[in-house]
């Protein structure tokens, strides 16, 4: 049996997510976001079964990206590209049938003068990372309608932090933007922003890491896991008192312990910064990691599992037992970069 790590997706409960959301804003189409690979874990196959749940708009980040969820998916479904796009793209956009969202100057210039129908305007309300100004909507308004937009946007900033008031700021200033577009579809909503209340929602919510098990959904309101990520055990042994674990020698034994070695590291998208932090599981029962997180290998306490610890047994590092942004929060980092993160090493499987 192979020792590479593997990772079981549930595109059941990425299709259940979507839905979940889509409950939550009646009111509003619920897109999806299947920017880099979705997130890590396919791009085809989730596109693929997102559009057989009913979803009919996506977003992705690069043209390329774009070209390969067309064919997956054939004509029908709208694919905006974030990035929007060009010179060199142009043939592209025709031919695959996608649709730029417009963020710059230098990108509407392009656009206004390319024989194409149809693009998303991305307003900046406040993140200063991408969109253009809103001054420009008093300055150029007639230009703008004329470019035929099927969509308004802009991006919260701060919508992980409900009480933030930079939120109530950007609803403002991008519905004051939306009143010179009373007739263009609107989205202001993110993840996050997906539980900030029906304001925010307009008539098109993006959400991206909550299809896959991630955010902080408020109360009352639960995401299914998306990803099962197990490592086999490479070799179980008796560590001593007073001994060390891994590079550095960051970390001492107070006691005898029984310990394994599993086969994953960062090469495979496990952070180095959980060294002696994440939680893994083995059996429904925790095992910590010890010591610094190694290219290919780390090493677990397997205390509480010692009847299960033997060479081949397949260690939880991310699922129903070691929650994503659980995880990701001992890592000192996000559910994004844990899922993006997984390394070609780490074969996909879809059940």
């Amino acid at each position: 049996m192979s020792s590479r790590p593997q990772a079981t997706i549930h595109l059941a409960n990425i299709a259940a997510n979507w839905q979940a959301l889509d409950r939550l804003n009646p009111g509003a189409t619920t897109s999806g976001v299947i920017k880099a690979d979705a997130y890590g874990l396919g791009a085809r196959e989730v596109a693929r079964r997102l559009a057989k749940a009913g979803c009919n708009t996506f977003f992705v980040a690069h043209v390329e990206e774009g070209v390969s969820v067309r064919r997956e998916l054939g004509f029908g479904a709208r694919i905006f590209v974030l990035n929007g796009p060009f010179p060199e793209d142009l043939r592209i956009y025709r031919d695959a049938d996608l649709t730029p969202v417009i963020s710059t100057p230098q990108q509407l210039m392009l656009w206004s003068r390319a024989p194409r129908a149809g693009c998303a305007l991305h307003f900046d309300t406040g993140i200063n990372r991408l969109g253009l100004s809103p001054g420009i909507v008093e300055k150029q308004a007639e230009a703008l309608r004329k470019l035929q937009p099927l969509l308004i946007m802009s991006h919260l900033a701060c919508a992980d932090e409900p009480d933030n008031p930079m939120n109530a700021q950007q609803l403002k200033a991008f519905t004051q933007i939306t009143k010179a577009f009373p007739d263009v579809p609107a989205s202001l909503a993110n993840s996050a922003g997906c539980y900030l209340g029906p304001a925010y929602a307009f008539d098109l919510t993006r959400p991206g890491i909550a299809l896959y098990g991630g955010s902080l959904p408020p109360l009352g309101f639960a995401l299914e896991p998306v990803v099962l990520l197990e490592a086999s055990i490479l070799s179980v042994f008796e560590g001593k008192a007073g001994e060390t674990v891994g590079y550095g020698a960051t970390h001492t034994l107070k006691q005898d312990t029984p310990l394994a070695t599993v086969a994953l590291g960062y090469a495979d998208g496990i952070p180095r910064s959980g060294a002696n932090a994440l939680m893994s599981y083995l059996d429904a029962a925790p095992c910590p990691v010890l010591g610094r997180i190694s290219m290919d290998l780390i090493t677990i306490d397997v205390s509480k599992a010692q009847k299960a610890a033997k060479s081949g047994a397949r260690v939880e590092f991310l699922g129903y037992n070691a929650k994503l942004e659980e995880q990701a929060a001992r890592a000192g980092t996000l559910g994004y970069e844990l899922l993006t993160g997984l390394g070609n090493r780490v074969k996909r499987i879809y059940p």
